[in-house]
């Protein structure tokens, strides 16, 4: 991604940078983003906010671990990752009075 150098400047973490990068679902080829995808194919579900280590295809709703998606090089850094992304999924609900387990 040509604009990391500049996101790095302005102070974003690596772990959001990841979350923008492509990632191409494996059944339909559908590309997409891992935000994009627990902003909706994972939207209500309660592992959302528990550290899932799995993506869900927003068009054809395949699910994939996300160790194999090239975000990530290994199991410790799919783990801070989708860690992050639990942490950014609870601040929604907490904001906005949701459950995650609708």
């Amino acid at each position: 991604m040509h604009t990391t150098p500049c996101m790095h400047n302005a102070g974003v973490s690596d772990d959001l940078i990841k979350t923008r990068r492509p990632i191409r679902c494996p059944r339909c080829g559908f590309e997409f983003n891992l935000m994009y995808a627990r902003a909706s194919a994972c939207q209500g579900c309660r592992y959302s906010v528990t550290g899932c280590d799995a993506v869900r295809c927003p068009r054809c709703d395949h699910e994939f671990k996300l160790n194999g998606t090239g975000l990530t090089a290994d199991r410790t850094a799919s783990k801070t990752l989708t860690d992050y992304m639990s942490k950014i999924m609870n601040d929604y609900f907490k904001d906005f009075g949701e459950s995650p387990s609708r």
